[in-house]
């Protein structure tokens, strides 16, 4: 019984360990670099997501955008409104796709997206707290895809959100235990 205590008070120093680690790893973050990508995608749930990804592709950093998660009741009329953008630009340049449910959903919708677009790099768009699980679901699916992350919001240590950030870093936990178990 004391083993077994040891061993659960062990394994809840790694996780209060690893979640500092995590949180120090957020704080670090840097800006994004200027490359341009063959498509931008965009994980939807997430304030100024949409937007962001929206100013990128007006800024020449890719030619396409995707649009992942979208509520399949969202029209496309809707969806143009809500991004503010003219039907020409959606028209010519902006995907949508409405099978993601959850962040491994999400990144096999893009996946697919990206293999019927023939693109070799995107720019990945989602909150900060949530890129480092994007990535590892993104990069398990898309190994050979050159990834720039492109977080959106900065951090600022006033507005840490303890619960929500303990959270996001257990569920990066199963996502990369996830990848490591694909890769055997």
């Amino acid at each position: 019984m004391k083993y077994l205590l040891y061993l659960l008070l062990t394994l809840i120093l790694m996780w209060v360990g690893g979640l500092a680690y995590f949180i120090y790893n957020l704080s670090q973050v840097e800006m994004p670099p200027h490359d341009k990508t063959d498509g931008i995608v965009v994980l939807t749930g997430g304030k100024n997501r949409l937007q962001e990804a929206v100013s990128l592709l007006e800024k020449g950093m890719a030619n396409k955008l995707f649009i992942s998660g979208v509520n399949a009741k969202v029209t496309e009329q809707e969806l143009q409104a809500v991004l503010g953008i003219p039907k020409e630009l959606s028209d010519c340049c902006i995907e949508s796709g409405t099978m993601a449910k959850d962040t491994v959903g999400n990144a096999q919708e893009i996946s697919l997206w990206v293999a019927r677009s023939h693109m070799s790099s995107i720019r990945v768009v989602t909150s900060l707290e949530h890129m480092p699980r994007v990535m590892v679901e993104m990069r398990r699916l898309m190994p050979n895809i050159v990834m720039i992350a492109h977080p959106v919001g900065q951090w600022r240590p006033e507005n840490i959100r303890f619960l929500s950030l303990a959270r996001e870093y257990s569920k990066y936990l199963v996502s990369v235990m996830r990848a490591r178990i694909s890769k055997v």
